[in-house]
């Protein structure tokens, strides 16, 4: 399946007959249980908050998951929380789910090695930084960005599982000044992460705005097309400042996803040089306290 390089193609590529044999050929984990049941819930117009309470509190190990996410510094509560129901009701019930969706994610897709420990931290630190963003840039649920954060680059490991050269493919991709990092996985393996993540997301009942982004998350020539959304251009944009800000925390002074579609992203946020670099400061300031 080749890039998509449209929001038209890429909404063919995710309903398309065949993706079904790439989902069963890249073995994407069915969502899980809990998470169909939360968002059942969720999609209640009178949501049952003691209902879901006791369904993650059934899971014991989720719940010492989910209270020591909660009572860390990256979200500062005035009071120690001791409860999935008072997480709940300290934090809102669509925040809870995201971060319990990030911690199943975790969970069904351990894997082991280095490059999966800087995954994982890449991954908190973007949906620290997405969610971040989306508050004070507005025009995107900040639940939608933070899972964009989550979800984005979800079929690195997957990719990793399957394909036994991974590693250099994505070594070739990040050193790539010129081409689409999806382009270059492509050419090596005839899939790339983009597509792998949206329809991943897809399965697990993530939003269609959610899985459109993440499937053009690296394919810039969206920000010259009418058809995207506004909220699909945004959410892209903004993963770029945040790609930025990890990269530099990394000791990376050059990103070679700005240089590619920096000027749309400052573009699409309204956002001049020194806003961004204004961005990026708040975001390693983040960072170095351990909010993500």
């Amino acid at each position: 399946m080749s890039v998509a390089t449209s929001a038209q193609e890429a909404e063919q590529q995710l309903a398309a007959p065949e993706t079904d044999a790439l989902v069963k050929n890249i073995g994407i984990p069915p969502r899980p249980s809990v998470l169909v049941a939360l968002q059942k819930e969720l999609g209640n117009d009178d949501p049952n908050l003691r209902r879901i309470a006791a369904l993650v509190a059934s899971d014991v190990a989720m719940t010492v998951a989910l209270l020591k996410v909660v009572n860390s510094s990256a979200f500062a509560l005035s009071r120690h929380c001791e409860s999935v129901e008072q997480a709940i009701n300290l934090l809102g019930l669509k925040q809870v789910t995201t971060i319990i969706t990030g911690l199943i994610l975790r969970k069904v897709l351990r894997t082991d090695g280095p490059l999966l420990t800087r995954f994982w931290d890449v991954s908190a630190k973007r949906a620290h930084a997405m969610a971040r963003l989306a508050r004070g840039l507005g025009g995107v649920d900040v639940d939608i960005a933070q899972s964009f954060g989550l979800f984005c680059d979800v079929g690195i490991p997957l990719l990793m599982q399957r394909f036994s050269d991974y590693g250099k493919t994505l070594k070739a991709c990040n050193d790539e000044p010129i081409k689409s990092f999806t382009e270059v996985e492509q050419a090596h393996h005839n899939t790339d992460h983009a597509l792998i993540g949206a329809l991943m997301a897809r399965s697990w009942g993530m939003s269609p705005t959610l899985c459109l982004a993440i499937r053009l998350h690296h394919d810039y020539s969206i920000f010259r097309d009418p058809k995207v959304p506004d909220a699909v251009m945004r959410l892209i944009a903004m993963s770029l400042v945040a790609e930025t800000a990890i990269q530099r925390f990394a000791g990376m002074n050059t990103s070679t996803e700005w240089n590619k579609g920096g000027d749309y992203a400052g573009s699409t946020l309204v956002l001049n040089d020194n806003d961004v670099d204004d961005w990026i400061e708040r975001l390693l300031e983040d960072f170095a306290v351990g909010k993500a």
